[in-house]
């Protein structure tokens, strides 16, 4: 029999958050693997033998820190929640860099290697990630106007860098007829960048492990759908991990994030609980956080200003945008 919800005394983020935003270690760890991420490709491209080489980067927590995002849901006490406040954050373009991740992104173009981003986030939040990555230098001026203007179009997969959640489906011609890609997910884009698009990934540099191969995250089915998947076991993802030792440090870099990712999803998926809930019920502890239902624009002249515990603003940059009712 399942316990009820113990009073929530702090955010099951809490400690993660305060280490990716105020530890030295956290910065030395970041820029320790994209040190190594400059000698995997090196060592790569040492083989001269890719005609068009490709480097996959994931953002959120990879190129982007999301700390005052994560601060504000602390501080308000609202969970991540994908079509308001997250929606609301990604266009608001304001995400930080993560320790060495754009350094990195100049490097790889310098060694005439094309970096492609493939995230997570909605497609709808295009115009706002593309502006915070040319803010960054990752896309050029001419680059963000035809983002600007074409990103809904399904044609648009075949120009463009930056590849996003739900994009629409496109179709080329096959010798055995046409091929549909569903472009909805990572594991389906990354699939179309080397089929269709004909580029060779060599590295790929991620937060999570399913942002380098789908077993980590989520099995989808032979036609890149979500709802005919399965979510790993901590064991399986564990027993995945011994068996591609060798690819990292290669074929993939793992940059830190303690906060969120496949490893908590490993627990609540398969409904063993969120991790500070584990020794008491079942149930996922951000079921205590208040979900808004209602859409809204962000605002930058509005401070959230709920229950919960806060942070200060010396201390830790908090997002300023609204947090609805």
């Amino acid at each position: 029999m399942n316990s009820p919800l113990r009073p929530m005394t702090a955010h099951n983020t809490l400690h993660g958050l305060l280490f990716q935003a105020t530890s030295a270690e956290y910065i030395a760890l970041c820029a320790q693997m994209y040190q190594l991420a400059r000698h995997a490709l090196l060592e790569r491209l040492r083989s001269a033998t890719f005609r068009q080489p490709a480097v996959i980067f994931d953002l959120d927590e990879t190129l982007f820190d999301n700390s005052p995002y994560a601060a504000w849901q602390i501080g308000s006490g609202y969970n991540f929640d994908e079509q308001t406040s997250w929606k609301a954050w990604c266009n608001a373009s304001q995400s930080g860099a993560v320790p060495g991740g754009f350094e990195f992104v100049r490097f790889v173009q310098e060694a005439g290697v094309t970096p492609i981003f493939i995230t997570t986030r909605l497609n709808e939040t295009r115009v706002g990630t593309a502006r915070n990555l040319m803010g960054f230098g990752a896309l050029t001026p001419e680059e963000f106007r035809i983002e600007e203007d074409d990103g809904t179009r399904p044609e648009h997969a075949f120009k463009t860098r930056l590849f996003m959640k739900r994009m629409p489906d496109v179709q080329i011609d096959r010798p055995d007829g046409k091929r549909t890609f569903r472009l909805a997910n990572k594991f389906m884009q990354r699939v179309f960048c080397t089929v269709a698009r004909k580029f060779e990934i060599i590295l790929s540099v991620g937060d999570n492990l399913s942002d380098y191969a789908e077993y980590y995250g989520r099995v989808f089915g032979p036609s890149g759908s979500a709802e005919a998947g399965e979510f790993p076991t901590i064991e399986s993802r564990r027993a995945s991990v011994w068996q591609d030792l060798p690819l990292f440090g290669r074929d993939f870099i793992l940059i830190p994030n303690p906060t969120y990712g496949g490893w908590l999803s490993a627990f609540e998926a398969n409904e063993l609980g969120a991790s500070d809930e584990l020794a008491s019920t079942a149930n996922q502890v951000r079921q205590g956080l208040r979900e808004p239902q209602e859409s809204f624009t962000y605002d930058s002249s509005k401070t959230a200003t709920a229950e919960g515990p806060k942070f200060s603003a010396r201390n830790l940059r908090i997002w300023d945008g609204p947090i609805g009712t």
